[in-house]
């Protein structure tokens, strides 16, 4: 026993134990065959997992991860159509997969983010936009420049990614953690001004991204807002 009536310290592992976990859900959106699945596999094995990884029922996979020294668990889901969300708690995050071999799912993507628009969750909720198997550079059907623009057309950030050489996954998942930490520190006020003018704006913001995309081509230098949109790592 101890003397003094001093508190002893916690061992180590309690100390682990007591600290709290904040647990986040990740909704993986996109067409068949862009690769979901694939790219939650991959986070499965990441580097930056931390202690343990699990399944959950219904085929959800959650990781922990130690990011800036606090610990954060997240789950994936693998949905097939946005219209299937839980409007009255929808996930932390969306990340919307499409493959840059395939146009199709570009549209695809394209539609995903306008019914996350009309539910209001591009405001609140973490978005990112990741094109998948840049690895097929001779079979590229979406360039760079088209995703950046479709992801800055929705306020959302944007990555290139390849599941199948497992490039840019890691960025990714950190990149998600620390969109969510970064959104649950805005302060959200529905009846702000800017919250009407996030939709009074909208046909500006399709118009100013075309124009910014445009000026690239011309003139070889990439605007801020492209160079900002593919930064994970500040909102």
């Amino acid at each position: 026993m101890l003397s003094g009536g001093g508190s002893s310290p916690l061992p180590l592992e309690d100390e682990l134990e007591q600290r709290e976990v904040i647990s986040y859900v990740v909704a993986l959106l996109g067409a068949n065959g862009v690769g979901k699945s694939a790219l939650i596999s991959q986070f499965m094995t990441s580097e930056c997992i931390n202690a343990y990884e699990r399944q959950k029922d219904l085929g959800n996979q959650t990781v922990s991860i130690m990011l800036n020294g606090e610990e954060s668990e997240l789950t994936f889901q693998n949905v097939t159509n946005s219209k299937e969300l839980d409007r009255t708690n929808p996930p932390d995050a969306f990340v919307v997969v499409y493959s840059v071999v395939d146009k199709a799912s570009f549209s695809k993507a394209k539609t995903e983010l306008i019914t996350l628009e009309n539910a209001d969750l591009l405001r609140s909720r973490t978005v990112i936009l990741a094109g998948n198997k840049i690895d097929l550079a001779r079979s590229r059907a979406v360039s760079t420049q088209d995703g950046k623009c479709l992801a800055c057309t929705y306020r959302a950030k944007f990555i290139e990614i390849s599941v199948g050489i497992n490039h840019n996954v890691d960025e990714l998942l950190v990149g998600v953690l620390t969109q969510i930490r970064l959104k649950s520190l805005q302060v959200e006020d529905r009846d702000h001004p800017h919250h009407q003018q996030w939709y009074e704006s909208r046909g500006v913001v399709k118009v100013s991204m075309k124009a910014r995309q445009m000026f690239t081509w011309l003139f070889g230098k990439e605007d801020s807002k492209f160079k900002n949109c593919e930064n994970l790592h500040i909102l």
